[in-house]
């Protein structure tokens, strides 16, 4: 009898966790195969000598992983699951095939606002050290942080305007956070909304809640200009959507002048949207949406876990642990088709983490006004990324600079907080009956013209090196001739003629 083929999409921290997971837990009774386009995975592990600041980025190469876990790599990207037929169809064209599969593909950060800068972690924080050296120096006297409307993880905003009140206290300079969330950090429950209210106002700054932040209609707009932005109230959620919410139109309100609400410089968080895969059921953003046991909603063998799916709240140490989760769930089909050992029951992951509460003094000890590119780590504990009971060890394992244990736990806010999955009143995508010869048709052609734009973007790739490489070599041939007439001016070589 064959081995059941269980395939895991992606290559974050949910697609390597599930990946090694599955070992683990199906054993080698499987067969694993993983399809991902990224070629390393990079990580932050946590400073044994700080509580705030990070150690450096590392790298963990994705081959490595693979034949760790025993598993086959398609080093490509997943456009289209055929469930019926049980494969997986990659953007270059591939036919993956599977008996469960596991979507981990992640969202995709898009810029919410056209002025200002956008915050995201990994990216170039320089500008920070800018603002904040502009704000010492009374060149900029109000700054907005804002979280936009599809930013699953707020709490890096609040970190940003505690961190700028912080430093720039006493310099006469305003730091506003707009969120739209109805409350502070809603998503994590009461008690978080009260804890970060109280810091927001020990530290000085503006808290607008229930409104979204809209671009002025302008031209061109230039992140050392003066900000000009519009902010438009939202209604309360229904108790049903109380973790995601939704906006209504409303009228504009404008704030602080007739242009609206204005600021020196303005701080977006990015929003983000889903991998849109085609062939399971996905909401308006792209995301697929999944039951309560994290299975995709009309089908009976695809699960999905971490940034993809249909969730009000997004984080790499839930992502893992959904990862975990959903391979329990795939274990205990897999039992119904063969023996691959005893399944553990299912529960429900939620996000748990540590909400750090008066830490000012101790965050201005490690970061003093100066700093280049200060820490904005001061809420969330643990800081740096999580990245799986799996992965955490395999990571402690192969980088001998990083331990597989957590350093003394600070005090806080313990959060615990559940994350509401469900399916909506659509008819899945999968539920949609069997597949008639025409669509089979249409499926082929598209694996065709999938495979035809793969070996023209190859081609494409292969012309681009070679004009790279003839430019090279004619900047050689050009550099060799203006030594060689400097030689023969120095009297060093000399013409035949």
């Amino acid at each position: 009898m064959a081995r059941p083929v269980v395939c895991v999409v992606g290559g974050g921290t949910a697609g390597l966790e599930g990946l090694l997971s599955a070992r683990q837990e199906l054993g080698p009774e499987v067969e694993l195969r993983l399809i991902a386009p990224e070629r390393e995975f990079r990580y932050r592990p946590m400073s044994p000598d700080s509580l705030f600041r990070p150690a450096p980025e590392r790298s963990l190469r994705i081959d490595d992983v693979v034949s760790h876990a025993g598993a086959t790599w398609v080093a490509d990207r997943a456009a289209v699951v055929d469930d019926a037929e049980g494969n997986v169809v990659t953007r270059d064209g591939d036919t993956v095939e599977f008996d469960f599969l596991l979507l981990a593909a992640g969202a995709r950060s898009e810029r919410a606002l056209q002025q200002g800068y956008v915050w995201a972690r990994g990216g170039d924080p320089s500008f920070l050290d800018r603002i904040i050296a502009d704000m010492l120096a009374g060149r900029v006297r109000s700054v907005a942080v804002a979280v936009p409307r599809g930013a699953r993880w707020s709490l890096p905003a609040y970190e940003l305007a505690l961190v700028l009140a912080w430093t720039v206290a006493g310099h006469h300079a305003r730091v506003t956070l707009i969120t739209s969330e109805e409350q502070p950090l809603d998503a994590l429950g009461s008690e978080a909304t009260e804890a970060v209210t109280r810091e927001l106002d020990a530290a000085g700054v503006e808290l607008i809640t229930g409104v979204e932040v809209i671009d002025e209609l302008r031209s061109d707009p230039k992140p050392s200009e003066r900000a000009e932005v519009v902010l438009m109230p939202e209604e309360p959620a229904d108790a049903s959507d109380a973790l995601i919410g939704k906006p209504t139109d409303p009228a504009r309100v404008h704030l602080g002048g007739r242009s609206g609400a204005k600021f020196d410089r303005l701080i977006s968080l990015p929003t983000v949207v889903g991998p849109s895969i085609a062939g399971v059921t996905t909401d308006a953003a792209g995301f697929v949406e999944v039951d309560a046991a994290l299975k995709v909603c009309g089908s009976e063998r695809v699960w999905a876990a971490g940034g993809c799916i249909a969730a009000a709240l997004e984080h790499s140490a839930l992502a893992a642990r959904q990862a975990d989760a959903a391979i329990t769930a795939i274990a205990a089909a897999c039992a119904t088709v063969g023996p691959v050992g005893a399944a553990t029951p299912f529960s429900a992951p939620e996000l748990t983490g540590i909400l750090l509460t008066g830490q000012r003094d101790h965050w201005l000890a490690e970061n003093p006004v100066g700093t280049r590119e200060p820490s904005t780590r001061c809420l969330w504990w643990p800081p740096g990324r999580a990245v799986g009971r799996m992965l955490a060890q395999q990571i402690a394992a192969w980088d001998p600079s990083v331990q597989d244990a957590l350093p003394s736990q600070p005090s806080g806010l313990v959060i615990r907080a559940p994350v509401a999955l469900g399916c909506s009143d659509r008819q899945p995508v999968a539920a949609r009956g069997p597949i008639s010869a025409e669509d089979r048709s249409a499926r082929m052609r598209d694996i065709e013209n999938r495979q035809l734009m793969a070996i023209r973007r190859r081609e494409l790739a292969a012309e681009a090196q070679l004009r790279a490489l003839s430019a090279q070599l004619q900047t050689l041939a050009a550099h060799q001739q203006e030594v060689i007439r400097e030689l023969q001016q120095q009297g060093y070589l000399r013409n035949r003629a």
